[in-house]
């Protein structure tokens, strides 16, 4: 899944670069040896970007964006932990890469706008949610959304019991394992019974109240993951309506990463049928108040003037409509809205996009 928290970051200063603005797509690959013709797709990609650039511009006007790009040819690191797509923005000294949980086309744009659509598709955005993988004395949390999963660290929050309190048994003893590449966690074992289930219900009442902190700074929902009795213990002390229903009743240590992903589908699926339904009801009631528009010339006006709330475009548009409707997307962002690529076809658009006004 894409990083949002980077790729919002990122955007703050790439929109507002100065000159030529760069970007790169291209389909990559997980493993070896598929992976290994990668950066040559990414190579070719630029050799075609710059001979285009020799032929309609100085070379000063595009020079530091090509050396930013051709910078990530040679980073055996970085081509060796790729996802299934990626995109690379460049402009004004500043070179940015987007690793992307599904396929993309092979192409480039240089021009006065960044292509933008394929860093905000609709379904990996609506589908947002945590993951926790709860054990008596441990959690692991990461992001999820139907395209994948990523682990993260919620600094503020003790990982474990024992850094939390100095009562847990200290002849504990510990296992580890991993699942999919990621880090494992470790579950405590041992110490008497009737300690152990009160230092269960001390900890699990610190994440209740942690998860219900994350869900008002959010608005995310969270899936729960771990043994049938981890989470029968759990679910009686929570508190919130966030969890949605389906739980996943393994420790993610012992699911492949397809298995995961299965489990992770299914449990947003209701979620994601009530979102999509909300958008498409906000959709018809902004036509019916006047304030929804899907013209070329009133997007790029509205967008201009900051008055696009939220902007959803197809999944690919038109050569000849492509450097307006990237002007569009920049402009929604640059004035706070919200931008959507509906690739799948999921909502109600009419003429295939639409601009939904303040």
């Amino acid at each position: 899944m894409i990083d949002r928290n980077k790729r919002d970051a990122a955007m703050q200063t790439l929109i507002g670069r100065e000159g030529l603005k760069a970007s790169v797509y291209l389909p990559t690959h997980t493993a070896f040896p598929d992976n290994r013709q990668d950066p040559i797709v990414y190579k070719n990609l630029l050799q075609e970007m710059e001979k285009d650039l020799v032929a309609r511009l100085p070379r000063r006007e595009w020079q530091d964006v090509i050396t930013g790009l051709q910078s990530l040819q040679h980073d055996v690191e970085f081509w060796n932990h790729t996802t299934q797509g990626l995109g690379v923005l460049s402009a004004g000294g500043q070179t940015e890469t987007f690793l992307l949980d599904f396929h993309v086309p092979a192409q480039w744009l240089a021009g006065e706008h960044f292509h933008l659509l394929p860093l905000y598709p609709l379904m990996d955005s609506i589908s947002h949610a945590y993951l926790t993988d709860i054990s008596r004395d441990r959690f692991r949390i990461f992001e999820v959304s139907q395209d994948g999963l990523r682990e993260f660290d919620l600094p503020e929050v003790k990982s474990s019991f024992p850094e939390l309190f100095d009562d847990m048994d200290a002849n504990a003893t510990l296992r580890t394992g991993s699942y999919a590449g990621l880090v494992g966690a470790f579950h405590g074992h041992g110490g008497r019974q009737d300690q152990t289930d009160k230092d269960t219900e001390k900890y699990h009442r610190y994440l209740s109240d942690a998860f219900q902190k994350l869900n008002r700074e959010t608005g995310y929902p969270m899936i729960l993951a771990g043994t049938e009795s981890s989470l029968r213990q759990y679910r009686e002390i929570a508190r919130g309506t966030f969890y949605l229903e389906h739980a996943i009743t393994k420790p993610l240590e012992s699911l492949s990463l397809k298995d995961a992903m299965t489990e992770i589908k299914t449990a947003l699926r209701p979620y994601l049928e009530s979102r999509l339904t909300q958008l498409n009801t906000e959709i018809s009631n902004k036509r019916n108040a006047g304030k929804a528009v899907h013209e070329l010339d009133e997007i790029r006006d509205a967008a201009s003037q900051g008055r696009v709330d939220t902007l959803i475009l197809p999944g690919t548009v038109q050569d000849n409509e492509r450097a307006l409707l990237d002007a569009a997307c920049e402009q929604t962002i640059l004035y706070g809205g919200t931008l959507f690529s509906d690739r799948e076809g999921h909502l109600e658009l009419p003429g295939g996009r639409v601009a939904l006004l303040r």
